[in-house]
């Protein structure tokens, strides 16, 4: 019977992308790296502060809830000869809801719908290796060391707590996790017009992860509910993100492919 089982959460990966196991996972995860903005090598002024509020969800492959969060961050970016670095602040505010899907089965074993409300802070940071081109219109931010950490608050957080080393929910693994530390690399590219700064672009990819997610589940102790049929979940970023400026105002859209999450967010900069 068990290796029945094993065989069609096998066959339902493969096909459909679904998981036999369900994560509560925190609210943040997938929305908490935000774009920073840093001035370009040709830029006259090499410091500058740029403010930004949008909107993000996410929908994280085989987890309970989908989050909807209102985001704003603050971040000051410098640009010097050969490096680039920045520093900011981040807030959001929003809900975790999950409901069940009409054509969904429904089981005694599995979360009821949920709604909760959930805040949280964090800082970032980021500092990198760069060069221009010969016409000094592009500039190449070939790596780029990024950090974020956030502070979760709300009813979604206490929600985790109270399910977390529950053994009622089979194959639901639950994160406790307050704080969330999430690094990695980064790779952009910055360009304008060679006779027209006021229209600015960009490209970056960012790939990393959060090194304490996976110690935060509650694993161990739900572990004779899994055996063999457990996959880890996965903690990495793999985050997309265009950037447009026009003069002092910008638009940001991020999305991380791992997370199923987007990010949209309009910005000001003095």
């Amino acid at each position: 019977m068990k290796r029945f089982h094993f065989f069609i959460c096998a066959l339902s990966f493969a096909l459909l992308f679904p998981s036999c196991t369900t994560y509560v996972i925190p609210g943040a995860l997938g929305i908490d790296v935000p774009y920073k903005q840093r001035p370009m090598i040709s830029d006259s002024i090499k410091s500058a502060v740029n403010i930004s509020a949008g909107f993000a969800n996410s929908e994280s492959f085989g987890s309970e809830g989908k989050t909807n969060v209102g985001i704003f961050s603050i971040n000051r970016g410098h640009t010097i000869k050969d490096l680039n670095f920045s520093y900011g602040f981040l807030g959001y505010v929003g809900k975790v809801d999950k409901k069940i899907k009409q054509s969904a089965v429904e089981y005694d074993d599995r979360i009821p719908d949920f709604s909760k409300n959930l805040y949280g802070f964090g800082l970032h940071s980021s500092i990198g290796y760069h060069f221009t081109s010969q016409r000094g219109n592009t500039d190449f931010r070939i790596i780029n060391w990024e950090n974020s950490f956030t502070r979760e608050f709300g009813e979604y957080l206490n929600f985790r707590k109270q399910l977390y080393g529950n053994t009622l929910y089979r194959q639901v693994l639950v994160s406790n996790s307050e704080v969330l530390w999430v690094t990695g690399l980064s790779s952009e590219i910055i360009f304008h017009h060679r006779k027209d700064k006021n229209f600015k672009h960009a490209f970056k990819l960012f790939i990393g992860a959060a090194p304490d997610l996976k110690r935060s589940f509650d694993y161990a102790i739900k572990k004779e509910n899994f055996e063999e049929i457990d996959r880890e979940y996965e903690s990495t970023y793999f985050q997309l993100s265009y950037f447009f400026k026009y003069k002092k105002f910008n638009l940001t859209f991020q999305t991380d492919i791992g997370r199923l999450s987007n990010n949209i967010s309009l910005g000001y900069t003095f």
